[in-house]
């Protein structure tokens, strides 16, 4: 697949998501440019982060954060399922 098709793929797939989910500890320029049209596009997001992997989280994403429709966690993976379930909960009200 051509860079083209997986742009246009992926700006189909974030138009349909209700809310935004990323896994942030590996800095990608794909991910933040999706997260930056996501926030353009008034999405609820959330953004994980491992702060123990030994980097340092993008002073941009880590300063976006609202605490209501951008949010940052720093987790550690048996934290996940309770982030999301607050997270999904929060959506949906």
């Amino acid at each position: 697949m051509d860079d083209k098709k997986i742009h246009t793929l992926d700006m189909e797939m974030l138009g349909k998501a209700d809310v935004v989910v990323a896994e942030v500890t590996q800095p990608s320029l794909g991910v933040g440019y999706e997260l930056g049209r996501a926030v353009a596009q008034k999405k609820r997001i959330l953004c994980l982060f491992r702060p123990d992997c030994g980097k340092s989280l993008s002073a941009m994403v880590r300063g976006a954060e609202d605490g209501d429709t951008f949010i940052v966690k720093d987790y550690k993976e048996p934290d996940a399922d309770e982030i999301f379930k607050d997270f999904f909960q929060k959506s949906r009200s």
